[in-house]
């Protein structure tokens, strides 16, 4: 029995030093792609690094690069081969990291990703496989455009008739009498276009006409007309309140009703939207969950998000990071959900905005805050980089039920939690389950070899046999307490 529990107690240890290694060779094992610049344009030079990480020492490696080639064209770096295929072969020293370089030039507009695939590595003569990674590069063409349109217009007094759109080329303006300047504020569509603004900003009473011209890069040209009407005395001008305009914190803002030429956040379309029977622009989720509304101030072009609480009829400023091409909106977690005991709400200053967060109890990731977050239609935990100013992807930290739903939790729910575990996790849980198993049966055992001991007491299972039983003789031990049957009778 003993040589039996030894060799289940060693199985089961060298399986629990299997699941380890394997959960290490998980964890540690893949691949990354970066570049030099995110966003190029045509004729420029873009360096893309790939990067090994086997966890473990590699002396020799391959992977296959492809990428788009009517974007992108391969120029130099140890990797061979053409067309949007590249192979790569490197022969590390033993490094568990080992990463390279090679160089690209733009060739046209557009969005290429670059991906990595058929990744293995040798280590001690044994062939390993990585996982492959991707990642997105955007190249732009500074070739001169035709694009004479305006992106905005604003003006220091009054309101634009009809609102204000890329299309539309004239404009009425009233002003009351006191009213003696009006400026103009306008942004082109293309950046590289120029705008002047002819006309006085100093204001006579009755029509003083403005004209914005926009020169397109290629010398395409665009007039927007603008009629300013001054009143000849404020009595005559009457003054109409502007649905447009909301008052937020003391100032006063203007809802936007075109937002057409502004770069909308993952996820979202432009639409509209009633707001004092007025029609404004708003940027909708595909998803559902949110509708973004843009406004300014009356002396500036920029367009500032905000959503609004139509139970409370207030808008709120919009609180967002933007990371290359990715719009992430803060958001506050579910009322019924909170995060781990080894984590604690906090503040963090980030991008201006000082947002609701959450920080480890651990000394050694003070630079780095946990935030709930809403982008391309899913909720999740980022982590921020304080000092890197860079949000990723955090998985790892998982909501858990407050106090108040913990005993709502039905039967099936550790199969539902067990699910959502990484690879690394479940071989941990696995492995516990199996520690547990194996020190129930080694209990169980002890138990029942301590029982039969105690009802032999001393002896061993050889000491006794039926032969002595059979060979004992009552005659030859008198029992001095029982009456012979003379004495019986005397009694009697």
């Amino acid at each position: 029995m003993i040589k039996t529990v030894k060799s289940l107690v060693s199985v089961f240890l060298v399986l629990i030093m299997l699941l380890s290694v394997c959960a290490v060779n998980v964890f540690a094992a893949g691949t990354v792609i970066s570049f030099s610049k995110s966003s190029v344009s045509v004729g420029d030079t873009v360096k893309v690094t790939v990067t090994f990480n086997a966890g473990e020492a590699m002396y020799a490696l391959s992977g296959v690069l492809n990428y788009d080639s009517s974007i992108l064209e391969y120029k130099s770096g140890s990797a061979t081969g053409s067309g949007g295929v590249l192979k790569i072969v490197e022969s590390p020293s033993g490094e568990t990291k080992y990463s390279d370089t090679y160089t690209f030039t733009a060739k046209k507009a557009g969005s290429c990703t670059v991906s990595l695939s058929d990744c293995f590595y040798s280590a001690l003569e044994t062939d390993k496989g990585l996982s492959g990674s991707s990642a997105k590069i955007s190249v732009t063409d500074k070739t001169l455009s035709s694009n004479a349109n305006l992106k905005s217009m604003y003006l220091s007094n009054g309101s634009l008739s009809p609102a204000f759109s890329p299309s539309v080329t004239t404009y009425e303006v009233k002003v009351q009498n006191s009213v003696t300047e009006c400026l103009i504020s306008a942004t082109p569509a293309d950046s590289a276009a120029k705008v002047s603004v002819e006309g006085s900003a100093t204001l006579k009473i009755g029509k003083n006409t403005r004209k914005v011209i926009v020169t397109a890069p290629n010398g395409t040209t665009k007039t927007y007309t603008v009629n300013i009407t001054r009143s000849e005395t404020d009595e005559e001008f009457a003054a109409e309140e502007n649905p447009l305009e909301v008052e937020i914190d003391g100032s006063k803002l203007l809802l936007a009703t075109d937002i057409s030429a502004e770069k909308l956040f993952n996820g979202f379309t432009a639409s509209q939207a009633d707001f004092k029977d007025t029609k404004v622009a708003v940027a909708v989720d595909d998803a559902g969950e949110y509708v973004i509304y843009y406004m300014r101030t009356a002396d500036s072009s920029t367009l500032v998000p905000y959503v609004y609480d139509e139970e409370n009829e207030v808008f709120e400023k919009l609180q967002y990071f933007i990371q290359g091409e990715n719009s992430y909106i803060f958001a506050d977690l579910p009322a019924d959900m909170t995060v781990p005991e080894s984590f604690y709400p906090t503040n963090a200053q980030i991008s201006g905005m000082n947002i609701k967060c959450y920080a480890s109890s651990d000394g050694n990731m003070s630079d780095f805050y946990y935030i709930y977050c809403y982008s391309n239609g899913k909720y999740g935990f980022y982590r921020y980089d304080s000092l890197e100013n860079v949000l990723q992807r955090y998985p790892e930290l998982e909501m858990v039920p407050t106090s108040e739903t913990v005993a709502e939790v039905k039967p099936g729910g550790f199969a539902a939690r067990f699910n959502s575990l990484t690879t690394n996790a479940k071989i941990i849980v696995i492995s516990l389950v199996l520690l547990i198993l194996a020190a129930i049966v080694l209990i169980v055992i002890l138990v029942i070899r301590l029982i039969k001991r105690r009802s032999y007491g001393d002896f061993d299972d050889g000491m006794i046999s039926d032969e002595d039983f059979d060979n004992i003789n009552i005659d030859n031990y008198p029992i001095s307490d029982v009456n012979k049957p003379e004495e019986r009778e005397d009694k009697n």
